[in-house]
């Protein structure tokens, strides 16, 4: 399995091996989105990830998560410079992923004068968490042309944000069924102006908010992640598909991004033949690092590098309970059981205290 654990360049650094810490939301910042102190603990626990990328962060106050870190002020961005530090004392590297739920909200979780809001007025009946608990989403509203010049200010906003808090890099958040994949999808984007209709109008404000950022830092420390086949938060009911993201990953390709990272499967699930092929062939449209995410382990993810199908693996679940899982999987376990109890939501219990191999062993 030594592909799993060469180096690799990504970008305008060199991470130390192919395992790479997926995006994923603890829902841990009850106050004002600030990052409290033991997410620095937390993150830099698995700081032998070859890079992290750090959960979905809130570009504004109405990006509609519930208790989602933020980086749209000083006070969200001195937060995430102790994780920065914390990660690049132990020797890591860590993005930071910016995001905007859309219609994948509920508006109790909006500021009063705010309503949830999508490119077109198509609910998702896929469920949200809210502090009552699962419910549906709120039906959204249609955004008007100036909430989305708004959005593509807040999207640069907290791309400079993200630099002067020292983290190495961005990934856009343009999979599951959030904002930016529901400008892209035709099934959820039914405008008629410069941002629907066409492709070239649907990726339109994709393309935008990555030249701003691009701007910032540079295209060798901007990444996106995207999900073309997954059926997570509603989507997936668009019967093209193929043709909207051959042109996705087309455009996306002529930048010289850090990474392209795409979402394969959601939890407990394998995409069918049909997807996969897809999938197979919108690979084929990349040429820089491409960063496969989707219930891999060891054996399938050195497969698919091997292969030529994956340049690195994003991994998830596993990083919750082993924050070693480097190490773990060089010798094949064993591994920590994670918690489902504590993913969401609490304190520190459930995130800092899952033991170490060493601890493990004796």
């Amino acid at each position: 399995m030594s592909d799993l654990f060469q180096p690799v360049k990504v970008g305008r650094y060199t991470a130390k091996n192919r395992i790479f810490m997926a995006p994923m939301s603890r829902y841990r910042a009850p106050h004002r989105g600030i990052a409290p102190d033991f997410t620095a603990e937390y993150y830099s626990q698995r700081a032998s990830a070859g890079l992290i990328v750090a959960e979905s962060t809130m570009i504004n106050d109405w990006s509609g998560g519930i208790n989602c870190p933020g980086m749209y002020n000083s006070d969200q961005a001195a937060a995430w410079k102790n994780v920065a530090d914390a990660i690049h004392a132990n020797d890591g590297l860590i993005f930071l992923q910016l995001w905007h739920s859309g219609r994948a909200a509920h508006q109790s979780l909006l500021p009063d004068g705010r309503l949830v809001s999508a490119p077109s007025a198509i609910g998702s009946t896929a469920p949200v968490i809210t502090a009552d608990g699962m419910e549906q989403p709120s039906a959204p509203k249609e955004l008007s042309l100036e909430e989305i010049v708004q959005l593509r200010a807040d999207f640069a906003a907290a791309s400079r944000f993200a630099l002067e808090a020292g983290l190495d890099g961005v990934e856009f958040h343009a999979a599951g069924g959030f904002l930016i994949d529901t400008f892209l999808q035709s099934s959820t984007n039914h405008r008629t102006d410069a941002y629907g209709g066409a492709i070239e109008n649907r990726f339109r404000f994709l393309k935008e908010v990555v030249e701003d950022t691009i701007d910032v830092w540079g295209a060798d420390r901007v990444a996106v992640k995207l999900s073309p086949t997954s059926a997570y938060n509603d989507m997936g009911k668009s019967d093209d598909i193929l043709e909207t993201f051959t042109y996705v990953y087309s455009q996306l390709d002529t930048y010289g991004l850090a990474f392209l990272e795409v979402n394969e499967e959601i939890p407990f699930s394998e995409p069918d033949s049909e997807k996969r092929a897809v999938l197979d062939q919108l690979r084929t449209l990349w040429s820089g690092v491409y960063v496969a995410n989707g219930g891999y382990d060891a054996e399938k993810g050195n497969a698919q590098i091997a292969a030529g199908k994956a340049t690195a693996i994003s991994f998830g679940r596993p990083f919750l309970a082993n924050p070693d899982l480097p190490a773990r999987l060089k010798q094949n376990g064993p591994f920590n059981e994670p918690n489902p109890e504590t993913f969401y939501g609490g304190d520190a219990l459930g995130l800092t205290d899952y033991p170490f191999l060493d601890a493990t062993v004796a």
